[in-house]
C-alpha cells in the first residue's frame, strides 16, 4: 500500500495523511460514547454498542466493505426508535460512513466514475451528519440536566417491553449523562463532519465550497489541525504540525 501512496501527487498524499487523522478523531469521539457499556444502558440500543466494538479492528484492517455493513446495522437499530432516529448517534454513523467512502476513494485503486461515485456518496453522508448534528443541537444543545430529564423521562416511563422496571431511573440518568457529554462534544463532531465535506469538495474541484467548509470547521473547533492544513494546501502554505505538548496533552474528549 505504501508504494501506491508514494505514486500519488504530493497534495493528495498530504490529504490522505490528514484523512487518517480525521478518521482517528471520529473513532475517538465514537469510542468515548460506545465504549462504556454497562447495565444502565438503554436495552433497546445496547446491541448497537456491542456491534460497534468491532469497528476499530475493521478500520485498522482497512476492511471498508465490512465497515459499511457494520455501520448500516448500527444505523438500523437506532433508526427503529423515534427518540434515537434524529439523535447525535446517527450523526456519528453518517460521519464515519463519509470517512469510509473518502478512504475508499483515496486508498483504493479506483479512478474515473467509480472514484467520483465514492466521493459523491461521501458528500451525501457528510451532509447528512451535519444536518443531524445541527438539528440535534437546536433541540438539546442548551438544555439543562433537569430539562433533559423532563424531556426524556416519558420515553422510559412508557414501559417498553425491554425495560427492566427497577432500572428505569438508571436508564434515565445514563441517557441524560450521555446527552450532556454530547452537548460538549457536538461542536467538535460537527467540525470533523465539515472537514470531511471539505475534503470531498476539494477532490471534486469545488475549491470555494471546500474553503467554506474548512473555515466553518475551524469556527466550530479552532484546534482542528486537519481543516487548517487543508486550507494551507489549497493556499500553497507550509503545513502546521501538532506541537509536542498538544500530542501529550490533547483536548479532553
Amino acid at each position: 500500500m505504501l508504494k501506491n501512496i508514494f505514486q500519488i501527487r504530493k497534495g493528495t498524499l498530504v490529504l490522505i495523511s490528514v484523512m487518517s487523522v480525521i478518521t482517528i478523531i471520529g473513532l475517538t469521539f465514537a469510542w468515548n460514547y460506545y465504549g462504556n457499556i454497562n447495565d444502565s444502558e438503554d436495552p433497546r440500543v445496547i446491541q448497537a454498542k456491542i456491534i460497534y466494538s468491532r469497528y476499530n479492528t475493521l478500520v485498522e484492517a482497512e476492511k471498508y466493505d465490512e465497515i459499511l455493513l457494520l455501520l448500516d446495522s448500527i444505523f438500523d437499530i437506532y433508526n427503529s426508535y423515534s427518540d434515537y432516529k434524529d439523535s447525535y448517534e446517527n450523526g456519528v454513523i453518517y460521519n464515519n460512513k463519509a470517512a469510509t467512502y473518502i478512504s475508499m476513494a483515496l486508498f483504493y485503486h479506483v479512478e474515473g466514475l467509480e472514484r467520483d461515485s465514492l466521493l459523491q456518496l461521501a458528500k451525501i453522508e457528510a451532509e447528512s451528519s451535519i444536518k443531524i448534528y445541527e438539528n440535534w443541537h437546536k433541540s438539546f444543545g442548551s438544555l439543562s440536566e433537569s430539562e433533559i430529564i423532563k424531556k426524556i423521562q416519558p420515553i422510559y416511563l412508557a414501559q417498553h417491553q425491554r425495560f427492566v422496571k427497577k432500572k428505569i431511573n438508571k436508564y434515565i440518568n445514563k441517557r441524560c449523562q450521555d446527552i450532556i457529554l454530547a452537548q460538549r462534544e457536538n461542536p467538535r463532531r460537527l467540525s470533523v463532519s465539515y472537514t470531511n465535506l471539505g475534503i470531498v469538495q476539494k477532490h471534486q474541484n469545488n475549491i470555494d465550497g471546500a474553503m467554506k467548509s474548512f473555515n466553518k470547521a475551524l469556527e466550530l473547533w479552532d484546534k482542528n489541525l486537519s481543516a487548517e492544513n487543508n486550507i494551507n494546501i489549497i493556499q500553497g502554505k507550509p503545513l502546521k504540525e501538532q506541537s509536542i505538548l498538544e500530542r501529550i496533552f490533547p483536548d479532553k474528549k
